[in-house]
């Protein structure tokens, strides 16, 4: 009897799984998040700005215009001021041939961030560019990753920063 459970289990998941196709059209919602690589709580945010809910739009099957929003929070103990960042960024993808369920992308998106740290806020442009890869686990349901190179220009600073980070996200089709 167990192995029967055993076989029909295998064969379910085989039957699903061979029928996942990476999505084409429509839009696709996605939560970037950092897993716990530092010793941190599993879903911290290490980097401020490491966290990200993504909305993509496909134009076409190659096409994908995209708002990634970001908010983070902490209230530091002793500390008399709480850290709050905002970000919102627009962008496009350029999607390139790949397997069924192999997802790969280049792009560009710019964006304002408005940092309150310490008591101090700060306003500035953000633009980049990235690659990415998602990996269709399901119909309408991925697991990626994304490396990009940022410029930051702001009132007091400038900063270039790549961002080859240990963050996955997590993408579905409503």
């Amino acid at each position: 009897m167990k192995r029967l459970i055993l076989l029909i289990t295998l064969f379910i998941a085989g039957a699903t799984f061979a029928q996942v196709e990476k999505a084409t059209d429509g839009k696709i919602y996605e939560v970037m998040f950092t897993p716990n690589l530092d010793g941190n709580q599993m879903f911290a945010l290490n980097n401020p700005l490491s966290g990200h809910v993504t909305m993509r739009t496909f134009n076409d099957a190659n096409s994908v215009t995209r708002w990634k929003a970001h908010f983070s929070y902490a209230d530091v103990d002793g500390a008399d001021d709480a850290d709050m960042v905002l970000g919102l960024f627009y962008g496009k993808e350029k999607h390139h041939d790949g397997t069924d369920r192999l997802a790969t992308y280049t792009g560009w998106q710019a964006g304002l961030l408005y940092a309150d740290i310490a008591g101090e806020d700060s306003t500035a442009f953000s633009g980049g560019v990235f690659v990415g890869a998602n990996y269709y686990i399901a119909n309408n349901l991925y697991i990626g990753t994304e490396i990009n190179y940022t410029l930051a220009v702001g009132e007091d600073t400038t900063v270039a920063s790549p961002g080859v980070n240990g963050m996955l996200s997590l993408g579905f089709k409503l």
